[in-house]
């Protein structure tokens, strides 16, 4: 309970004026997308892909992710995640990690970002940021909550789009 209200503050600081329109879907941000960056400062490789459930009732994002360190120790971590517009300018929905640990999420578009923060009261809260850039690159920023008070950055990456939801990211890959 104690975590629940250090976090509240941060989340409510961070609230954007709600969209014009309710759902306000992201539709530059759905499609399958492959990405290199970082992962805890080891070069990472992500696969990213954003379509509509099967009822169109929201989206489903799934994520990938394999990074090596320099002595050759690989990291990989999938998840998966579901956002439902809550009919007030919002997104919320759950994420579910390798790891097993579930996340509750609260999102919102404004232009071109879309911007989650996610929350699991016994672990960790965290947002992360995609930004679609002039040139079409997505951008994308983890960050975690430290001390109450500040998000820290530990993955990055800049993606390509490589088809839209018809066609799968990792077919493309190969």
């Amino acid at each position: 309970m104690i975590s629940a209200l250090l976090w509240l503050p941060v989340m409510l600081a961070m609230e954007a004026p709600a969209p014009k329109d309710k759902t306000d879907t992201p539709h530059w941000l759905v499609g399958h997308w492959i990405g290199q960056g970082t992962l805890f400062k080891q070069p990472a490789k992500m696969i990213l892909s954003v379509c509509p459930l099967s009822d169109d009732s929201g989206l489903e994002l799934e994520y990938k992710v394999l990074a090596e360190s320099e002595d050759g120790t690989k990291t990989r971590f999938t998840g998966r995640a579901d956002y439902f517009p809550d009919g007030k300018g919002r997104w919320r929905g759950s994420w579910v990690g390798s790891n097993e640990v579930d996340h509750e999420l609260t999102a919102f578009v404004s232009d071109k970002t879309f911007t989650a923060t996610w929350h699991n009261e016994t672990v960790e809260t965290g947002q992360t940021r995609y930004e679609l850039g002039i040139t079409g690159q997505l951008k994308v920023t983890d960050f975690v909550l430290r001390d109450g008070a500040r998000f820290e950055p530990f993955a990055q990456a800049n993606y390509e789009k490589t088809s839209d939801c018809e066609s799968s990211a990792e077919d493309r890959v190969q």
